[in-house]
């Protein structure tokens, strides 16, 4: 079933490069843009809007005429959110499919799995995990949102504002877990805050003796480093242990899925990082971004059935940032790789329908600033800007 799911994904791709009218792209070869997506698997439900968001993508490219003439032909797998398989994926892409350049994939361990292969091939690869760190020497991989770094002093900029100075940090024993107990340890020093930790199992069903643990030091506020369905068990023993402090997680979590795992569960003050297509529709129309945040949301919804969440907005404005440095470089295949890389990190102001706007160099291969996520808070089952 897996394997059929795999090629089915890579069929659709083909129909969709065959679908466009008329003539105009049947003069030059195709250019293939890798996907290596958690389309199954523990991620899925980060990896399905985003295969969603560069096939719409994908369609507007070549209904336009193309990257310079060249159709766009998306190759796509499933790596079942499996490190394995994810690496596997890409030696594939690289190796027989001759993909240009790969977007993928949706969290940090299968990315971290595909990164040796992309860079030893010296093929651009636009990862969409926000924990997964692109900036290392002679890097090949670009990140999407706002680096997990940043939302952490986000939030500790917040609490401090606040008047929070101890915080509770309860994170899951994987890759992303690991991730923000480093850093809400190593960045609560900076801002002086007294803090505790706990690890859960991304498995358990009742986390009540670690919170029972954090409860003692009296924390004004808590942490919960995970994304997915672990977040409402956390949640559903923080209300029955009568935690009445701001509960904080990470911006993986900002999605219509989230929302829904939460109901019954959700704490009275939940707060995350977040990134402004969020709450786009209460941006002031001058909001430079606001145009193409309601455009790709219409597009979106209208396509689909259903409105876009954050990880469709990484995974459209990766695909935008791919194709634009393609379109600049001329490309012409996987040859250009390595200039497709060099292209992106020359992007400037590139505006963001994640809000803001990317500007890369050789050090930053994610492009966007801090301020470019602000602190969200879930009110009446939407999302807001945090006051």
């Amino acid at each position: 079933m897996k394997n059929k799911m795999i090629i089915l994904l890579c069929l659709s791709a083909f129909v969709l490069l065959l679908s466009f009218p008329g003539n105009a792209l049947a003069g030059k070869p195709a250019l293939k843009l890798g996907v290596n997506l958690d389309t199954t698997g523990y991620a899925a439900w980060l990896g399905e809007p985003e295969l969603r968001a560069i096939q719409l993508y994908a369609e507007q490219v070549n209904a336009k005429g193309g990257i310079d003439g060249h159709p766009l032909e998306l190759v796509v797998y499933d790596n079942q959110s499996n490190p394995e398989r994810s690496s596997a994926n890409v030696k594939k892409m690289i190796q027989r499919d001759k993909v240009a350049a790969i977007i993928g994939t949706s969290i940090n361990a299968t990315s971290n799995a595909a990164k040796p292969m992309a860079q030893a091939d010296r093929v651009t690869m636009y990862s969409l995990s926000g924990s997964f760190e692109p900036n290392y020497a002679d890097s090949y991989t670009f990140a999407s949102f706002v680096h997990a770094t940043e939302q952490v002093e986000n939030i500790y900029d917040y609490l401090a504002k606040k008047g929070i100075k101890r915080v509770a940090v309860l994170c899951a024993n994987d890759s992303t877990g690991q991730t923000w107990l480093e850093l809400t340890t190593r960045i609560s020093k900076k801002f002086g805050m007294q803090i505790a930790t706990e690890r859960f199992n991304i498995n358990d069903m009742d986390v009540t003796s670690q919170l029972a643990k954090l409860k003692a030091i009296n924390p004004q506020a808590l942490i919960v480093g995970v994304s997915g369905k672990s977040n409402a068990v956390v949640a559903k023993n923080f209300n029955q242990m009568g935690f009445k402090i701001p509960y904080i997680t990470g911006s993986g979590n900002i999605s219509e899925s989230f929302m829904k795992l939460m109901e019954g569960n959700e704490p009275d003050t939940l707060l995350l990082p977040g990134a402004y297509f969020v709450v786009w529709k209460d941006l002031p129309a001058s909001y430079p971004q606001k145009k193409i945040m309601q455009e790709f949301s219409d597009a979106f919804g209208k396509k689909f059935g259903k409105l876009p969440d954050i990880y469709a907005v990484v995974a459209y404005d990766a695909a935008r940032v791919t194709v634009e440095a393609m379109r600049r470089v001329k490309a012409q295949g996987p040859q250009d790789s390595g200039r497709i890389r060099a292209e992106i990190e020359k992007i400037k102001n590139f505006p963001a329908v994640y809000g803001g706007a990317y500007s890369f160099d050789k050090n930053d291969h994610r492009g966007l600033k801090k301020e470019y996520a602000p602190m969200i808070q879930v009110k009446d089952g939407k999302f807001r800007l945090a006051r």
